[in-house]
């Protein structure tokens, strides 16, 4: 936009009466001298005879905007352009400076705004010179509004409105950004990852230790309760020892029981001991009732046909185990006995079938036909009807006597 141009007065080949518009001043010539400048409204500007004595320039007394571009390059070597918008006004009271002091103002602000653009981006890396537009800015608007002054301009204000970086540096930064945040976004996976498994750990352990801690109060509970049981019952105090084994024995029907009420699994009865001694034939049968119980009450819920072999199917002549000897308080120190082991009926044989008769081997002498090569087929034929195929071998000749045995 053109800050300052030419006027006219109202009358015809006369510039005497001059009407200023709200939004500008006009400073009047006298024979070329300047003479002074008139407001907004109607004014006189002088005689004038068909414009040759009176000349009238305007000049906008509104803020104007001027781009400068101002290329240039940063700390890091990458050039860049830098889009500078200066706003500037006349000042009100230094009309004729702004008129007559300079020629071209938007090339003087370019060369001022160059001067400070070229002497601020060369520190700064790029992205330090975008992260710093209002110091850049400041800089040039302090520096502008200094120069400018003199000419009769106020700098209101200079904005850096971009920064135009080369394509390929832009989407090589972008890039490097990207990169970047996908780095962040592995490393906070990973992390949340390595919570998860640490919590997780942490989990268990705490699961596992109260289930100790749940295990060894029943245990305690079971020991406490067998004492007293026992102790009242017979009137004495039992030992550790026994205690221990009334522990373990019960901690082995629970493993019994705790295999036996799978489906998928399977139950076999190892006699030890003496099968005449009352004690293990009361605690065998016991055993054996519970499991088989369990099995038939599986078996009638799953629909499955898996029931339970009692011990009419065990065999009855396995050995048993010794009986055990008497403690030395004058009690019968029980030991946890073994399940019979189940008899084995082998499936009915079949009738044997008696094989073919095999046939006799019979050595034929065959003469090679004329006209027969190596590795054509022949047919023979032997005396008890048998028919079969020879192959020539390599080497030969039509004539020649091969002995065959089919």
């Amino acid at each position: 936009m053109a800050l300052q141009t030419p006027h006219k007065g109202i009358l015809p080949c006369c510039n005497c009466l001059v009407v200023v518009p709200q939004d500008k001043v006009v400073s009047v010539e006298s024979f070329g001298s300047f003479l002074k400048v008139l407001e907004p409204g109607l004014s006189f500007a002088g005689l004038d005879i068909c414009g040759a004595c009176i000349n009238l320039n305007a000049i906008s007394t509104r803020v104007d905007q001027i781009i400068c571009r101002v290329p240039t390059k940063t700390r890091d070597n990458v050039f860049v352009q830098a889009e500078v918008a200066v706003q500037l006004s006349v000042m009100p009271d230094r009309i004729q400076d702004a008129v007559y002091k300079l020629t071209n103002v938007q090339e003087q602000l370019e060369s001022y705004a160059a001067e400070v653009v070229r002497s601020l981006l060369p520190t700064l890396t790029l992205d330090e010179a975008f992260e710093k537009k209002e110091e850049i800015s400041g800089s040039i608007k302090e520096t502008l509004g200094g120069h400018m002054q003199e000419y009769g301009w106020q700098i209101h204000n200079a904005l850096v409105t971009d920064l135009k970086v080369n394509p390929d540096v832009m989407r090589s930064m972008n890039e490097i950004n990207r990169q970047k945040r996908l780095r962040d976004a592995s490393v906070m996976a990973a992390e949340a990852d390595k919570i998860r498994t640490v919590k997780q750990a942490e989990g268990e352990a705490d699961a596992a230790q109260l289930a100790g801690e749940g295990i060894a109060r029943q245990r305690g509970a079971i020991i406490t309760g067998l004492r007293q049981a026992i102790g009242e019952a017979q009137g004495e105090t039992i030992t550790t020892e026994d205690i221990t084994t009334l522990l373990l024995t019960t901690q082995y029907f629970e493993t019994l029981k705790d295999i036996g009420s799978r489906p998928t699994s399977k139950t076999y009865f190892l006699p030890k001991g003496d099968p005449n001694d009352p004690e293990y034939q009361t605690q065998s049968g016991l055993l054996q009732g519970t499991v088989g119980l369990e099995h038939m009450m599986n078996g009638a819920r799953g629909g499955g046909g898996g029931g339970y072999r009692g011990p009419a199917q065990q065999s009855m002549g396995a050995p048993s185990p010794p009986r055990s000897s008497p403690s030395p308080a004058g009690r019968s120190q029980y030991l946890p006995p073994s399940l019979p082991e189940p008899s084995y009926s082998p499936p009915p044989s079949r009738p044997q079938q008696r094989p073919p008769p095999q046939q006799q081997r019979v050595t034929l002498q065959v003469q090679v036909p004329p006209g027969a090569r190596p590795g054509q087929v022949l047919q023979i034929q032997a005396p008890d009807g048998r028919v079969a195929q020879v192959q020539i071998p390599p080497g030969t000749e039509p004539g020649q006597v091969l002995q065959v045995q089919i």
